[in-house]
């Protein structure tokens, strides 16, 4: 299964070439401790994908695994955002609701001036009350992904709750920007919120 992993190395102030050399081989040496004799990264699916998933964009391969959870992954729809724009969006709960409600999603990205060049769109499909739901969350490490801990659904109080934990893998210094984005039908005037640990 493929993952959209955004990472950066943490911003070092240069001294010299003398200390960008420096800097450059701590670098190298860190990406080499990441990669080598390294146990692999847990196996485990990430709960978020689902069989009835719409296809997704032009190199983005899904995962296959049944999801026990009422949503299908939809992780590829904002994979075409830059590093910098999902950084600062980090920890923010997001629900779009309506295709135009996306395109002024990709408008704000675009017009925010983090990203070098026009963000790429994705579509979703919005029909049947479909809705997309996201957050990004920082972390440090190798690589990372959410865990979901627990799901509450309050019909009367219409509020959905999505409780993850973002585990960090590795002893690397990267940072990074792991995106949990779900498309769920039956909610469409529910309040949704992610609780990230």
């Amino acid at each position: 299964m493929h993952h959209t992993m955004l990472w950066r190395p943490l911003r070092v102030k240069e001294r010299g070439h003398a200390g960008y050399a420096l800097v450059l081989c701590f670098v190298l040496f860190l990406l080499a401790a990441c990669s080598r004799d390294f146990p692999p990264t847990p196996t485990q699916p990430p709960p978020t994908a689902a069989p009835d998933q719409p296809e997704p964009a032009p190199g983005i391969t899904p995962s296959p695994t049944t999801s026990p959870y009422p949503w299908t992954d939809e992780n590829h729809v904002m994979s075409g955002l830059c590093f910098e724009s999902v950084y600062d969006a980090a920890g923010k709960t997001f629900v779009i609701r309506s295709p135009e409600a996306l395109e002024g999603f990709y408008d704000l990205a675009d017009n925010s001036q983090l990203c070098r060049q026009p963000v790429t769109r994705y579509p979703f499909d919005f029909s049947n009350g479909r809705i997309l739901a996201g957050i990004w969350s920082r972390g440090e490490g190798c690589s990372a992904y959410h865990v979901v801990d627990n799901v509450v659904r309050d019909d009367t109080a219409r509020t959905f709750f999505i409780f993850l934990r973002l585990v960090e893998v590795g002893d690397c210094t990267y940072e990074l920007v792991r995106p949990f984005w779900i498309g769920m039908s039956g909610i469409t005037d529910y309040e949704i919120q992610f609780v990230v640990e």
